[in-house]
C-alpha cells in the first residue's frame, strides 16, 4: 500500500508545476465554498417556495419520514434515494443516497439508529452484488462530546452475534444475524477492520421454504475524524491509507477519463460493477462526502487524468458540486472543502516527484 504525503502546513511557495486549480490561494477557495453553498441554498429555496411542484430537489416529508432521520435538516432528495424493497403500501424510506461519480458508485448514508439497524442491513443486502463483498466505512465514533453519533450496529464478539428481528414497519419477513468472523487493529489506517457475515432469510410464496442468503461484509471503523472538522497529523495519513485499503476489499472501481463538469445521470451498472462502498459518518454528508471526493479524485490523480486539466477547470469544485446535486451538504464545512485542496496539492506533488518525497 502506497504511503501518501501528509504535511499539514501550506507550502511556502506554490510550485509552478502545479495545475491551476491547485495553485489557488485561500481567499479564492473560500469564495468557491460560498459559491457552492449559494447553489445549494437556491436549490432548497426552489423546493420550499414551490412545495406543490415536483423538482429534482424535492425532499420527502411527513412523520413516517422524520422519525427515521437522525437529523431534521439532512434528508435525501426524493428522486435520488435508496428505496427499501418492501411490500406495496409499506414505508420504503431510509436516509441513504446513491452517489455516482463517473462510473464509480457509492452509497452515502446516516449512521444507523437503534431503530434502523435492521433497515441498514436490508439496504446492504439488496444493494450489493453476489460477486463481491460489501464494504462499509464508518467515519464516526458511536459517541462524540457526550452525544450519540451512531448506534453500535455491529457485533464486538464472536460469541454474541447481532440479531435482526422482523420489522413490523416493513412486514417483509426479513430476519437474520450478523456474525463477527475476525477483527484486527490496523495501525497504518488507525482503524478497526471487522470481517462480518450477514445470514438472513426472506419469505417466498406461501407453502415454500424461506430463501436463505449469506453476505460477506468488511467493516472499517475510523475514529480519528472529529465532526465538522478534518483529520490532523497522523490521523490524516491514516485516513488516506484507509481510502486505499477500502478499495482492496472490492473489485477495482473503474475511473475512466473524467469530463468536467461530471455527468451524474443515472447509468445502469455493468456486469462487472462491484458492490458500492457504503460510507457513513453521523449525518452522512460532511465526513462521508469528503471521503468520497478524495477517493474519486485520488484515483484520477493516480491515472494521470489531472495532469492536463485546463486552467479554467476545477475538478475539486466540480466533484463537490456533482455530489451535492445527489445529496445535500456533501463536504459540509469550509474546513472540509479546503482540506480537499490541501490533500490533493500534496498528493499531486508526491505523485510527480520521482524520489517519492514532497519538497
Amino acid at each position: 500500500m502506497a504511503t501518501r504525503s501528509t504535511s499539514n502546513h501550506s507550502l511556502p511557495d506554490t510550485p509552478s508545476s502545479l495545475p491551476q486549480f491547485l495553485r489557488q490561494d485561500r481567499s479564492a477557495l473560500v469564495n468557491k465554498f460560498h459559491y457552492i453553498e449559494n447553489l445549494q441554498r437556491d436549490r432548497l429555496t426552489e423546493q420550499y417556495e414551490n412545495p406543490e411542484k415536483e423538482s429534482e430537489w424535492t425532499r420527502l416529508t411527513g412523520d413516517h419520514i422524520a422519525y427515521r432521520n437522525r437529523y431534521i435538516n439532512v434528508e435525501p432528495f426524493a428522486n435520488n434515494r435508496v428505496k427499501l424493497n418492501v411490500r406495496e403500501g409499506f414505508n420504503d424510506y431510509i436516509n441513504a443516497s446513491p452517489i455516482a461519480l463517473g462510473p464509480r458508485r457509492y452509497i452515502a448514508t446516516q449512521g444507523p439508529k437503534n431503530t434502523s439497524t435492521s433497515q441498514f442491513y436490508r439496504m446492504l443486502a439488496q444493494e450489493s452484488t453476489d460477486r463481491t463483498p460489501s464494504v462499509v466505512i464508518m467515519l464516526t465514533q458511536t459517541h462524540e462530546a457526550g452525544r450519540e453519533k451512531c448506534f453500535k450496529y455491529f457485533p464486538d464478539s464472536k460469541d454474541t452475534p447481532l440479531e435482526l428481528h422482523p420489522d413490523p414497519d416493513l412486514d417483509d419477513g426479513f430476519e437474520g444475524i450478523v456474525e463477527l468472523l475476525a477483527a484486527e487493529e490496523d495501525p497504518a489506517c488507525r482503524c478497526t477492520t471487522r470481517h462480518l457475515r450477514l445470514r438472513y432469510k426472506t419469505p417466498t410464496q406461501e407453502g415454500q421454504d424461506d430463501e436463505r442468503h449469506e453476505k460477506e461484509i468488511y467493516h472499517l471503523l475510523f475514529a480519528g475524524w472529529p465532526d465538522f472538522s478534518v483529520p490532523e497529523g497522523e490521523n490524516r495519513k491514516a485516513m488516506l491509507n484507509l481510502i486505499d485499503k477500502s478499495a482492496t476489499f472490492n473489485l477495482p472501481h473503474a475511473v475512466a477519463t473524467a469530463t468536467f463538469p461530471l455527468d451524474t445521470a443515472s447509468k445502469p451498472p455493468s456486469e462487472n460493477t462491484p458492490s458500492p462502498r457504503i460510507i457513513h459518518c453521523s449525518a452522512g454528508v460532511g465526513r462521508s462526502g469528503t471521503f468520497i471526493a478524495l477517493d474519486f479524485l485520488l484515483a484520477h490523480l493516480e491515472q494521470g487524468n489531472l495532469d492536463t486539466v485546463p486552467d479554467d477547470v476545477d475538478p475539486i469544485l466540480d466533484t463537490v458540486n456533482a455530489m451535492r446535486k445527489q445529496r445535500m451538504m456533501m463536504v459540509q464545512s469550509e474546513a472540509q472543502f479546503l482540506f480537499l485542496y490541501d490533500v490533493m496539492r500534496l498528493a499531486w506533488l508526491d505523485h510527480h516527484d520521482t524520489s517519492g518525497t514532497v519538497p
